[in-house]
C-alpha cells in the first residue's frame, strides 16, 4: 500500500514515535523509507555572517546526530533508509520532501506547543499536513507525555 514513506525526525519524543511507526509500516509494506531532518535554527538576535555560519554548523551537527540515531534504529530492524538534511522552515521542507520523493505517506511526530501558543502558531505537524500532497500520519509519543494543546 505504501511504496515510499518520508518521516520527519528530530529525536524528540514525537519524532521517535513517528520513526517507530514508519519502521513498522516500511517492514510490512516493503517501503522505501526516507528520514528527513530539518535545520532551521538561526540566531535570535541581529546576526553577523560568522554567527549565522556558526549556528548553521551547530544545527547541521545536530541533524547528522539525529539521522545517525534513526539510521541505527532502522538498521537494527533490517530496514534500509535514505537520510537527508534540509534547511529551511520545517513544515514546508517536510511537505516538499514528500513531493520530491513521490511519497505515498508522510509521517510526523507531535510534541508541539501547548496552550495558547500552540493554538496561535500551530504545530509543525499540523502545518506540514495542510501542505502535503500525500497521506499524512501524525504519531504521538506513546508514553502519554505529549502536549495536546
Amino acid at each position: 500500500m505504501f511504496q515510499r514513506i518520508v518521516v520527519g525526525y528530530d529525536d524528540s519524543p514525537g519524532a521517535r514515535a513517528a520513526l517507530r511507526m514508519a519502521l513498522e509500516l516500511a517492514a510490512v509494506h516493503h517501503s522505501a523509507l526516507t528520514v528527513v531532518a530539518v535545520e532551521e535554527h538561526l540566531p535570535h538576535y541581529g546576526p553577523v555572517v560568522g554567527d549565522i555560519e556558526d549556528e548553521r554548523s551547530v544545527g547541521e551537527a545536530a541533524c547528522r546526530r539525529w539521522l545517525g540515531i534513526a539510521a541505527a534504529t532502522a538498521e537494527r530492524r533490517g530496514i534500509a533508509v535514505r537520510a537527508e538534511i534540509r534547511s529551511g522552515q520545517a513544515a514546508r521542507e517536510l511537505a516538499t520532501s514528500a513531493v520530491e520523493y513521490a511519497a505515498d505517506l508522510l509521517i510526523l511526530g507531535r510534541s508541539g506547543h501547548s496552550g495558547i501558543w500552540g493554538r496561535f502558531i500551530g504545530s509543525t505537524a499540523e502545518k506540514a499536513a495542510r501542505h502535503a500532497a500525500c497521506s499524512v500520519l501524525v504519531a504521538y509519543d506513546d508514553d502519554g507525555q505529549s502536549n495536546h494543546g
